[in-house]
């Protein structure tokens, strides 16, 4: 009998679309995490990666600055690597190297603020590809209406808009920000990095 031999499956983890790490940070640490974003200039927040960046309104509206890793920011990188450590173990065991790249903080102000559905890309750059996304909460959801986090993986899940929450999910797993029709919404959102998938 012939035997008509195929690669080995690919392994992206388990099916999960996301995972919660709640209350991740206390409501003071991201008031403290957003006192830290604001002191950077906030710029329009683009699409796409290095020279190919660009505004693209119908896309994404927002503002972001970026936080760099020093003396007064390296306590929100070692929350976040803890909690990476401990997800990616426990739901996908991605191989993956650290953060590539500084804390997204981002703002939605005022209505129409979103951004539309989108993968965390990176295909661009010379950083090893994105793995893991990770999206902290750090507005009260009763400061604002609508700008939920939603994730698909055929099927559209909101994610939690609780104070203080980390979500995590694949990079490669469709999601987006709708419109934020009053009030301000903020969040954090870093990336873990890592060999590409095979």
């Amino acid at each position: 009998m012939s035997i008509y031999r195929l690669c080995p499956s690919p392994s992206f983890g388990g099916e999960t679309c996301f995972e919660t790490w709640d209350e991740g940070f206390t409501p003071e640490e991201c008031d403290k995490i957003i006192e830290l974003g604001e002191s950077y200039d906030l710029d329009d927040a683009v699409v796409g990666n290095t020279t190919e960046s660009e505004v693209i309104d119908n896309i994404r509206v927002s503002k972001t600055s970026w936080i760099e890793l020093n003396d007064d920011t390296e306590w929100i990188y070692k929350r976040l690597g803890k909690i990476l450590r401990c997800m990616n173990g426990m739901y996908w065991k991605y191989d993956i190297h650290g953060f590539h790249e500084h804390l997204q903080y981002t703002v939605y102000d005022g209505s129409g603020t979103h951004y539309d559905w989108h993968v965390d890309n990176n295909m661009l750059t010379d950083l090893p590809p994105r793995k893991l996304s990770m999206s902290i909460q750090l507005s009260d959801p009763d400061d604002y209406d609508g700008g939920g986090l939603e994730i698909s993986d055929g099927n559209i899940v909101e994610a939690s808009d609780k104070r203080g929450d980390v979500i995590v999910f694949p990079s490669y797993r469709v999601h987006r920000v709708t419109p934020v029709t009053e009030g301000i919404r903020r969040s954090l959102v870093v990336w873990a990095n890592g060999p590409a998938f095979r």
